[in-house]
């Protein structure tokens, strides 16, 4: 994989001293391609990824090797794939191999973290460049880490995939259905819901029958605990 002359710094924090190298790829995606499937061959621990686009092909593959062999494998991408069924669909493969899925509402850039010592990055291209950005592969455990702080407080304000992905029930779901399951996990009794809605109390009762035949639940607490496993509260 042919990539710009190898720069090597010393960095030194809290009495600690390290070699940093940083190599920057031309031909993004080619070069991609070729340092995942090198990465994924030599990563021992974890292997952490926030993506802005999709996963392709080489992403699932990569990721299922990994997973594999044992690898703790975490992966971000946009909240608004799963508006794109082959997007989504390729998202729960990915999740199905093993890996750790979340979206986020908002993607900043493209980070990976390889055992907390190896951190790739796409670089920003320019407003008057139309070609795609190089990839930034820097090697060094103090600046790493730093980014990996970066990577876990994204992982923490994302939602996981298990708790996103539209399900059979929730793409089925009623614009009535959906007002009336977001009053009553706000506590809302029947009639209340009904006067805020501007229905009746019986049609209020006939949703949440329907919903429960739908759903194969036997009481409205089954039926609210299978939804909030499929439903994003902020997708009602």
């Amino acid at each position: 994989m042919g990539h710009t002359p190898t720069s090597v710094f010393r960095l030194a924090a809290g009495g600690r001293r390290e070699q940093l190298v940083v190599e920057q790829y031309p031909r993004p995606q080619e070069s991609y391609e070729c340092m995942l499937y090198e990465m994924t061959g030599s990563v021992l621990e974890s292997a952490d990824g926030m993506l802005t686009k999709g996963p392709g092909q080489p992403e699932v593959e990569a990721s299922a090797a990994m997973a594999a062999r044992g690898v703790r494998v975490r992966a971000m991408y946009p909240r608004a794939l799963l508006a794109e069924p082959e997007q989504a669909a390729r998202l729960r493969q990915v999740s199905d191999t093993g890996v750790s899925v979340r979206v986020l509402d908002h993607v900043p850039h493209d980070l990976l973290v390889f055992d907390g010592q190896t951190v790739c990055l796409a670089a920003r291209p320019s407003a008057r460049d139309c070609e795609e950005p190089p990839l930034v592969r820097v090697t060094g455990q103090l600046l790493a880490a730093s980014f990996g702080a970066i990577y876990d407080s994204y992982w923490q304000r994302a939602t996981p995939l298990s708790r996103t992905s539209p399900g059979p029930h929730h793409a089925q779901l009623g614009e009535r259905e959906r007002a009336v399951i977001r009053l009553m996990t706000n506590g809302y009794s029947d009639d209340r819901i009904a006067r805020k809605l501007g229905i009746t109390t019986p049609d209020v009762q006939s949703v949440m029958a329907a919903l429960m035949e739908r759903l194969d639940a036997g009481s409205r607490f089954e039926a609210g605990y299978k939804l909030a496993r499929e439903v994003d509260p902020r997708d009602l």
